[in-house]
């Protein structure tokens, strides 16, 4: 997937990114792929502006990529990540299409829970 189709919902001003989740990419690389899951833009300026429009990171998420499909690809967990992969130069990923929000959350926690690549699944 092109970088430039993933929309971030999420910032942290702590740019934890750049000093917590970089150096274990470096060290060890991108061992899960990046969720997402597809909203309209209707639902962004609407629903999910009214719970983060005020929050200062709504500039920085703000407008998102609006892709060919007309949807918009949301990375709700992760958005370190993609942001890590912008600033090594990539410029795509592995991703998963979630159904929705609900999914992507479950698998995401799944992933960084159990983190069955390293042998620590159930």
């Amino acid at each position: 997937m092109e970088l430039t189709k993933l929309s971030p919902m999420g910032w942290h001003a702590d740019n934890r990114w750049y000093w917590r989740d970089l150096p274990r990419i470096m060290d060890d690389g991108l061992w899960y792929p990046i969720l997402y899951y597809k909203c309209t833009l209707n639902w962004w300026n609407t629903s999910f502006r009214g719970r983060k429009g005020d929050q200062p990171m709504w500039k920085h998420i703000n407008p998102p990529t609006v892709n060919e499909d007309g949807m918009i690809w949301g990375v709700y967990m992760g958005t370190n990540r993609l942001q890590c992969l912008k600033f090594m130069g990539y410029d795509s990923v592995d991703c998963i299409e979630c159904k929705g929000q609900a999914q992507l959350v479950e698998l995401g926690l799944y992933l960084r829970e159990k983190d069955p690549l390293h042998g620590n699944s159930v």
